[in-house]
């Protein structure tokens, strides 16, 4: 990001109980920010890691937060399509082939978090209908004249469709919103018998993040990473999830865990290689997480 934007001041700042089980007591966990000006507590209830004090969850923090992605949505061509790194189509067809094991209605999918249609590409040819939502109008526009496949512009608080949806999947969304048990219990009112919830988080207890937090524990890192450094930048991660955090998440919510690893961008299921199911399935120290959970019954 350049220099020379202006520093993000919030309007106001806010604490907040555990976003995950309401909790009011925590510890400070680091400080982070070009002037050390944000906060990261753990709960002592289900370990979340999360802002508090934050700032106000309002429109002039959405703007500074994603102004990047809005950026980058209003100046996306259809060629960008063809030009996503291997990482990006690959990565989700490789998902989308472990996901079908759990998944056997395969009738309608729901991407929440859309963005440029990758995972929507992926699971077109397995559903007989996919679905996109989204928050920027011409990223949604650029998915449905690349793909063919409709893009709601609407927060998923709001979002209401006639079909139920065997899959839903929510990849790096949730630790972005202020409520997360709501998104789980909406989910469960559109999931149909059987259906799968996916949410894709990042792990703040995998193996990078932890020594990056040795490092700053020890005085060896003055920030919690370099891009910090730049005052502009807005944090949009309005808590960092781990295992145990998720996995009281779910539960709370009324989800059975079919699934739940750690992965990489090279290998999402985490199973191509001893190595990486050692290090994701095993240590679920990859920095990021998956788990895939359907209803309880």
């Amino acid at each position: 990001m350049s220099a020379t934007k202006p520093a993000y001041q919030p309007d106001a700042w806010e604490k907040v109980n555990c976003p995950f089980c309401n909790s009011d007591k925590h510890s400070l966990y680091e400080r982070f920010g070009s002037e050390l000006q944000y906060t990261y507590v753990r709960c002592h209830n289900c370990t979340l890691i999360y802002q508090s004090p934050r700032p106000v969850y309002n429109k002039h923090f959405i703007d500074a937060a994603y102004a990047e992605y809005y950026q980058y949505a209003d100046n996306i061509t259809i060629d960008d399509f063809s030009n996503i790194r291997e990482s990006g189509v690959a990565m989700f067809k490789k998902e989308i082939d472990n996901l079908l094991q759990f998944d056997k209605k395969r009738t309608a999918a729901l991407d929440i978090g859309s963005g440029m249609g990758t995972f929507l590409f992926a699971a077109k040819p397995h559903y007989k209908e996919v679905l996109g939502l989204d928050v920027s109008e011409q990223m949604g526009s650029f998915v449905t004249k690349q793909l063919g496949v409709p893009v709601h512009i609407q927060q998923f608080e709001q979002f209401e469709y006639p079909v139920k949806f065997s899959l839903i999947h929510m990849s790096h969304v949730l630790e972005h919103v202020p409520n997360p048990n709501q998104w789980l219990q909406k989910a469960k009112t559109m999931l149909d018998t059987d259906g799968i919830l996916v949410i894709n988080v990042p792990n703040k207890r995998s193996l990078s993040f932890t020594m990056q937090h040795i490092f700053y524990k020890l005085g060896l890192k003055k920030q919690f990473s370099s891009g910090w450094a730049d005052p502009s930048r807005t944090p949009d991660h309005l808590f960092e999830p781990t295992v145990t955090a998720m996995k009281w998440l779910v539960d709370k919510n009324g989800y059975d865990i079919l699934d739940h690893f750690s992965y990489s961008r090279k290998d999402p299921a985490s199973n191509q290689s001893v190595f990486s199911r050692v290090l994701n399935r095993g240590l679920k120290s990859g920095s990021n997480l998956s788990f895939i959970v359907t209803p309880k019954k």
